[in-house]
């Protein structure tokens, strides 16, 4: 069900110091990981693109080309960076999501 708020209620969330704080935060912390990302995809696709065959060969003689692996360290760290996204989000913003609550009265 969802919640309905009044447009007094609305009011009073959206001039809230923490809920604006809280905003400001996740919006700074959501456009920096998504910068990074885009980052790593796009110069991938660009060393893919001027590097094609330095990244076919082998890395130290190894089995495994150097472009996979370049391709498995990006897939590492978008998963420590979702690790990092919802490590923040479990503390610092549930605890100012919780401040917001009991400020606003819900």
């Amino acid at each position: 069900m969802p919640l309905s708020l009044s447009s007094e209620q609305t009011r009073k969330i959206l001039s809230n110091p923490s809920f604006r704080e809280l905003t400001a935060a996740r919006a700074r912390l959501r456009w920096g990981l998504s910068i990074v990302t885009l980052l790593m995809f796009f110069g991938f696709i660009g060393l893919i693109s001027a590097a094609s065959s330095a990244l076919g060969k082998s890395m130290a003689g190894g089995a495994v080309p150097l472009g996979m692996s370049i391709a498995l360290g990006m897939i590492a760290m978008v998963v420590a960076l979702t690790g990092y996204y919802v490590r923040r989000s479990n503390t610092y913003f549930d605890g100012l999501t919780q401040l917001v609550r009991r400020e606003c009265g819900r």
